[in-house]
């Protein structure tokens, strides 16, 4: 079983089976800035670079101690993604996002160096490298020499990630007794930041700009 346990050890979630669906290095605004926030907040800080370690894992898990502990946020109102936080520390958990349709998380856990919230797992490579698009002009060059295939560096999305997206889906699962959704629904309406332009003032997200273009052809 994987686990994934917060900084402080409030919170400690196992979730089924020993790898990791996907791995890549995400290099979006929303995902950076969201773990900028928390650190801000008081949480673990920040990775350096504006880079976050994203693995995908099944929405199906046991929270094993804290559940009284977790909370949840938006970076701005109606955001692709609900990220869940130990309201104790505020590490980062998971987050679920509209596209998965109730089968998957993300987690960033493994983005931080203080300490390991991610064990009993064993890892895959990265996959690509995406959404360089939203470095900050100047910072492209700080980043960690990429290892992999050059070809699976992107400027947006993954090309590699949506082509494998319909089979990491279909080895997901949404849990009965417990999921990102049954977890919402108890811990209620999740909080959105007020006073942090960085939150809502950054690049579009993917899923902004998949409506911003259906809006577009629409009115044609």
């Amino acid at each position: 079983m994987t686990t994934i346990t917060c900084k402080c050890k409030s919170v400690e979630i196992e979730f089924p089976g020993e790898t990791d669906l996907f791995r890549l290095q995400c290099c979006c605004h929303d995902c950076t800035a969201s773990l900028r926030y928390a650190a801000k907040r008081g949480g673990p800080r920040a990775p350096s670079k504006h880079w976050v370690d994203s693995s995908w894992l099944p929405n199906d898990f046991v929270i094993l101690q804290g559940e009284d502990k977790i909370g949840a946020f938006l970076n701005f109102e109606n955001a692709d993604t609900t990220r869940f936080y130990c309201t104790e520390c505020w590490t980062v958990l998971f987050g679920d996002h509209i596209a998965y349709e109730k089968k998957l998380v993300v987690t960033q856990i493994a983005s931080f160096t203080e300490f390991d919230g991610i064990s009993d797992i064993e890892r895959m490579e990265f996959q690509a490298r995406h959404f360089l698009q939203d470095v900050p002009e100047g910072e492209v060059a700080d980043l960690p020499r990429w290892a992999g295939d050059p070809a699976r560096i992107y400027q947006s999305v993954a090309e590699v990630l949506m082509e494998s997206f319909p089979d990491i889906q279909e080895r997901g699962a949404a849990g009965a007794e417990m999921n990102a959704q049954i977890l919402l629904a108890k811990i209620g309406r999740p909080f959105v930041p007020t006073g942090d332009p960085r939150l809502s003032e950054g690049p579009a997200t993917l899923m902004q700009q998949a409506a911003a273009e259906n809006a577009e052809s629409n009115s044609i």
